[in-house]
């Protein structure tokens, strides 16, 4: 492996630490506030560092044409409020490991959403890491699922949902991403995304931001700052040098750090499952980069 792939592969594993992370944090900080409030605080404190970044590295290649609008609105939508209030509404009923199980299929829309809009080959060893990886959440699934959980149908509903508009924004954003760059579509995603949620604002948003803790201020800026805004730059940095089946399948990673995470900050439970479910994931990362 050369230095470049060694990187990018680095750079994947520390992705998935921070957005594996980021379920712990959600879980945590849902205790202070609502659903649509941290994905409004989460994305409004988001916006500043890109609004600073945005003359500096959010400079598009070429001039955006309008034609890309509808692609725009598309991936900002399913980004920022189609993917973060799905998935806060999801936590409220489910645990921060099995969310993260469940958006795990996240990558299995990407696949069929990448051969379906960009026609994008498919090789046999992606398809089966990506089959060992579905089987290792399946062994996950059925050790952690019980049937409390199942009764949540909500919860689960909005998780799949999530996974899915995880799936849209990757697909639908690649070709700006490698059009305009990885930063400036990173950016202006992100910032068109936060504007189309402003009308969301209510006064309790400022009334809970006002008794917001030492702790949730700390979840929320992780969530904002490391998990928003460094985790996206990161993510379509990587969008622009490969294909995105290949890159998904890293981000099986992410289930396994929000378990143990969920483990070590609020006593989720680790069974045998989570460890054999856990290494078919990683051996589904290692089929899928191994050359």
């Amino acid at each position: 492996m050369n230095l470049k792939s060694l990187t990018a592969y680095s750079g994947l594993v520390v992705l998935s630490l921070i957005w594996g992370m980021a379920f712990v944090a959600i879980k945590g900080v849902e205790t202070e506030l609502s659903p649509v409030n941290l994905a409004l605080m989460r994305w409004l404190i988001a916006a500043v560092p890109f609004l600073i970044l945005l003359p500096i590295i959010g400079r598009p290649k070429v001039r955006f044409e309008r034609k890309d609008v509808p692609r725009l609105l598309v991936m900002a939508l399913a980004n920022v409020a189609g993917y973060h209030l799905s998935l806060n509404y999801a936590e409220t009923t489910l645990s921060a490991g099995l969310s993260a199980l469940l958006i795990a299929f996240g990558p299995i829309f990407i696949v069929a959403l990448s051969y379906l809009l960009l026609h994008e080959r498919v090789g046999p060893r992606i398809l089966l890491g990506l089959g060992l990886a579905f089987a290792g959440t399946a062994v996950l699934s059925v050790g952690t699922i019980s049937a409390s959980d199942f009764a949540s149908a909500a919860g689960i509903v909005e998780a799949l949902f999530t996974a899915l508009c995880y799936g849209l924004f990757t697909v639908v954003g690649k070709p700006l991403v490698h059009k305009y760059g990885s930063a400036p579509t990173t950016i202006l995603a992100g910032l068109v995304g936060t504007a189309l949620m402003v009308p969301l604002l209510s006064e309790s948003f400022f009334t809970q931001a006002a008794s917001l803790t030492l702790y949730g201020w700390l979840g929320v800026l992780y969530l904002a700052l490391l998990s928003t805004v460094f985790g996206y730059l990161m993510f379509y940095a990587m969008v622009s040098r490969g294909a995105v089946s290949r890159l998904s399948i890293q981000l099986y990673l992410i289930p396994v750090v929000s378990i143990i995470g969920g483990a070590l900050l609020l006593s989720e439970q680790i069974t045998a499952t989570v460890v054999i479910g856990g290494g078919m994931m990683l051996a589904a990362v290692a089929i899928s980069t191994w050359k």
